[in-house]
């Protein structure tokens, strides 16, 4: 009996302490999940109806993308020339192939006041239609994921949340792992529970089915984003040639005769997201994060400078400099994806951007505008190991990789999710006291050692939790501070 006296104050602390260990990560949970909630609401829908993109703006725009086969089709250069008659106010800025011969074939152009997306018939050199891309359904969708229509601000929210969910997924598997190992409540929702046990056991076991395929969801996202994206980027260009495999680009060697030029990596994602819903990556423009990271080359000489002496007009890139060059794209073997930039300035090149939806299929040429030389030639052999795992992760993201099945497999994963999520809300409404969001927290209650190293990891790979612990830090010491008063 004494024996048993002895021993119970050290049970009961460790009862205590694990206790406290429960309330610690339940609040923690739940604070996150609140905090996420709506954002990844908006995420998981946005990136479900975006998963069919193409097919949707296909139907959505199936008058202006149909046309008719007949004879042979002009060439880019006639199609260019074309255009340049009818609009001769407005600028080309790209050009995107047709995904099939009965497809027309896109010209966004800059007029003075807006962008314009033309849909032209190659065969007979007729516009089937002028849109405003921003004004299209998956445009709009398209900014909703990327940044919640809020620009630049919005863009750092949707980051700032899918940091937090990688640790509201670590919470939650710490909360699920069960002390007694079996299936019904488990691995299965009890059939005759219910209350507060129906959805528990339906929110922790759809969360478990769909948490690794969220996280890989988060985790493939994160190079496109707005500042961790590109402090990512600058770490592999800051260790480049030491550490070639973590390299966002695998070409840091251009030839000495062309020159190259520092840019901002994400301008063009940006502006891409506001003018282009045809856009391969919802999370990346129109390029691969590979050639956005890569400092495109330069003209080596002013394509303005034969005409410069004899006419006070600048003059316009010719696309018959850069066509020839699509055949050396491998369109058998990975399918459709190519579009050409044309320079932006006289300094700059044109750029064939190729993106299928197999990652290893990619490659981008650049090709000087005044002499039709080809300055550089990116394809997937010479990708980084991280550039090749960054870009195969965009493509599984985006349900492209793998075919038909990765579409549908994704779109079951968003919609696990979203059921998961729903049944986490409506069981925290049913646990919630009156005037309380969550139950308050011991002075003893600690985090568990291995989910405070977890966080602590979060926070140096992902510095932007760092505001919103210390936000809440602050908000804990507020309310301390008005007890006392």
């Amino acid at each position: 009996m004494a024996e048993l006296t002895i021993h119970n104050p050290h049970q009961q602390k460790r009862e205590q302490r694990a206790a406290g260990a429960q309330r610690a990560v339940f609040f923690w949970h739940g604070w996150s999940a609140l905090m996420i909630a709506p954002v990844l609401l908006v995420l998981v829908v946005t990136g479900s109806a975006y998963l069919f993109d193409r097919e949707f703006d296909q139907w959505w725009q199936q008058d202006a993308y149909q046309v008719k086969p007949q004879g042979t089709a002009a060439t880019l250069a006639q199609q260019q020339d074309y255009l340049r008659q009818q609009y001769p106010a407005w600028t080309i800025n790209r050009v995107m192939l047709a995904q099939a011969p009965t497809q027309a074939v896109r010209w966004q152009l800059t007029a003075p006041d807006a962008v314009h997306l033309i849909y032209l018939d190659p065969y007979s050199l007729v516009v089937q239609a002028d849109i405003d891309p921003t004004t299209q359904p998956m445009a709009i969708v398209r900014r909703l994921h990327g940044e919640l229509m809020a620009g630049t601000t919005g863009g750092y929210i949707v980051e700032w949340m899918s940091c937090w969910t990688l640790f509201l997924l670590l919470t939650g598997g710490w909360l699920w792992w069960p002390k007694h190992w079996r299936l019904a409540g488990v691995l299965v929702p009890r059939k005759r529970s219910d209350g507060r046990v129906h959805w528990r056991d339906w929110h922790a076991v759809l969360a478990l089915v769909s948490s690794l395929a969220l996280a890989f969801l988060v985790l493939s996202g994160m190079p496109w984003s707005t500042f961790w994206g590109k402090q990512f980027a600058q770490l592999g260009r800051d260790f480049s040639p030491q550490w070639h495999w973590v390299t966002p680009s695998p070409n840091f060697h251009l030839p000495e005769t062309v020159k190259s030029r520092a840019v901002d990596p994400h301008h063009e994602h940006q502006e891409q997201a506001a003018t282009d819903s045809a856009a391969v990556h919802i999370i990346g423009g129109t390029e691969s994060w590979v050639t956005q990271q890569h400092p495109a080359p330069q003209a080596a000489h002013s394509h303005q400078s034969n005409l410069h002496e004899l006419t006070s007009q600048p003059q316009q890139a010719d696309i018959s400099m850069a066509e020839p060059y699509l055949t050396r794209l491998a369109l058998e073997t990975y399918g459709p994806g190519v579009r050409v930039f044309y320079p932006a300035t006289d300094k700059d090149v044109f750029k064939i951007n190729y993106i299928p939806d197999k990652a290893e299929g990619q490659q981008t040429l650049y090709i000087d505008p005044a002499s039709g030389e080809l300055l550089d030639d990116i394809g997937w052999q010479r990708y980084s190991a991280l550039a090749k795992v960054v870009e195969w992760g965009t493509m599984t993201h985006l349900g492209r990789q793998y075919g038909v099945w990765n579409q549908w497999l994704n779109l079951l994963f968003c919609l696990l999710v979203l059921a998961a999520l729903i049944a986490g809300l409506t069981l925290w409404w049913r646990r919630r006291k009156p005037g309380r969001w969550l139950p308050p927290l011991q002075s003893t209650d600690r985090l568990p050692l291995a989910l405070k190293l977890s966080l602590l990891a979060l926070v140096v790979l992902f510095p932007l939790l760092l505001l919103s612990l210390l936000a809440f830090l602050m908000c804990k010491l507020w309310q301390r501070r008005g007890a006392v008063e």
